[in-house]
């Protein structure tokens, strides 16, 4: 059908989302109690899902009506429903906002207490839903030259305004036990900025496709200029991450509650994935869904799992005790992991310009030698953990087995070898290299089974 496309059948998807959440709410209504806002009566709260469900069931349905009748010649009822369409969106994302930012400890009658981070969480949730579902009907006309690049990209910079929404929404005064602390101020702008950070790159991928922006500033939302604009915003992101991986450590926050270690070294690491990924995926948007596709997106995954997998094993940095070797120090640990994160950070650099016009014959080659060497490093060294693994001891974590160090070795090897195998398959790449690059790969698969083996 001409009316189908991937964005018809994400915005359904949403539609339904948004209406489920409002029925499950319904299914809780009564009377109800929230910290700093007082006591609302049970009618209340079933018309506020009510109305969640009847939003959801009708953006659903805007989206059916359009696959079904995609030229519909109806100019005055067309733009009746795009404006009560785009209501319905605004008004999911407004939603979302209100409810985290007045989210309190809730207790509701035949049901229990809820704590204050769920509001959050489903109040900022609500929100990222509404943000892609008005993008996804702005830009209803517009076919995506990459439908899942497009969609990833997106989702991908949702999530960073959405998270960034959820610490401003908790903002309290924040104990990072046996490290530092911040006050709710400090919090709250740090949510509000990485909100902002979010909301802009996710401007720019609508901004891009729009049917009427970019056709009149082509060269600003779709040459370089955007490129340099998604790196410094996605670089921004990750930069702080990493800094924040400096300060990592179990948390507690007044009125919320505490979490481990290990939860906020996962949040940091998540993040600093979204903005290293957010120009990646700028990069490729344009790349056509087929055959050769399937060697660029695997490049750009396994490499910023490894990044992702440096920056983990920074913020989880401690004195660690080896079995059959002693102990190694928090910043011998740290090292590890940041030279991990720089050479993924290298390989990327060098395959993000590898394609460059403004790069002539040598530095191409410069180019593609760096890609080489930095990730045939990262193999090795997966290759020398798997032949050292033992049984370690991370002080604030726990006791990790052999078999697990011998995984995370087995991994490193492997994402590094695929990422070699798929880098030689891309454009661009001349045949020397190509053909280095597959031999190194063969080379480091057929030394795993020697490695496990000794």
């Amino acid at each position: 059908m001409k009316g189908i496309s991937s964005r018809t059948l994400q915005g359904i998807l949403w539609g339904w989302v948004i209406a489920f959440e409002g029925f499950f709410a319904l299914s809780l209504a009564n009377v109800t109690s929230i910290d700093g806002i007082g006591t609302i009566r049970a009618s209340t709260f079933q018309l506020a899902a009510m109305q969640l469900a009847a939003l959801g069931i009708f953006i659903s349905a805007m989206w059916a009506f359009k696959m079904a009748f995609p030229e519909l010649d109806k100019p005055v009822l067309i733009k009746i429903f795009n404006i009560l369409t785009y209501l319905a969106v605004s008004l999911v994302a407004v939603e979302g906002v209100a409810v985290a930012v007045l989210a309190g400890n809730m207790m509701i009658t035949d049901f229990g207490g809820v704590g204050k981070k769920w509001i959050v969480l489903a109040g900022a949730q609500l929100f990222g839903i509404g943000m892609i579902s008005l993008r996804s009907w702005r830009l209803r006309n517009v076919r995506p030259e990459n439908w899942l690049t497009d969609t990833l990209g997106q989702i991908a910079a949702a999530l960073i305004a959405v998270e960034g929404l959820v610490a401003y929404g908790i903002a309290g005064t924040t104990r990072v036990i046996g490290v530092t602390g911040f006050q709710e101020s400090t919090m709250a702008s740090g949510g509000l900025l990485l909100m902002g950070l979010g909301s802009l790159i996710f401007a720019l991928w609508t901004l891009s496709c729009d049917q009427w922006f970019a056709p009149k500033l082509p060269k600003l939302l779709n040459g370089w200029p955007s490129m340099v604009a998604m790196t410094v915003l996605g670089g921004v992101i990750a930069a702080g991450c990493v800094a924040a991986t400096f300060f990592v450590g179990p948390v507690a926050v007044d009125g919320v509650g505490s979490v481990t270690k290990i939860v906020v070294v996962a949040g940091v690491s998540q993040l600093f994935a979204l903005g290293l990924v957010t120009p990646l995926l700028w990069k490729i948007r344009k790349e056509p869904l087929d055959r050769h596709y399937l060697s660029v997106l695997p490049v750009t995954t396994t490499l910023s799992l490894l990044a992702f997998e440096g920056v983990f094993a920074m913020a989880l940095a401690a004195n660690t005790y080896i079995e059959g070797l002693g102990g190694i120090l928090e910043s011998t640990f740290r090292s590890a992991g940041a030279q991990l994160l720089v050479l993924s950070t290298i390989a990327l650099f060098a395959w993000m310009v590898k394609d460059s016009p403004l790069l002539t014959r040598w530095p191409k080659r410069i180019a593609s030698s760096t890609f080489l060497v930095a990730t045939t490093a990262i193999a090795l060294e997966g290759l020398a953990v798997i032949l050292m693994a033992v049984n370690i001891r991370i002080d604030g974590f726990s006791g990790v087995g052999e078999r697990y160090v011998v995984l995370g070795g087995l991994q490193m090897t492997l994402l590094a070898s695929i990422a070699l195998i798929c880098w030689a398959r891309t454009h661009g790449i001349t045949a020397g290299f190509k053909l280095a690059g597959i031999a190194a790969a063969a080379f480091l698969v057929l030394m795993l089974p020697v490695a496990l083996l000794l």
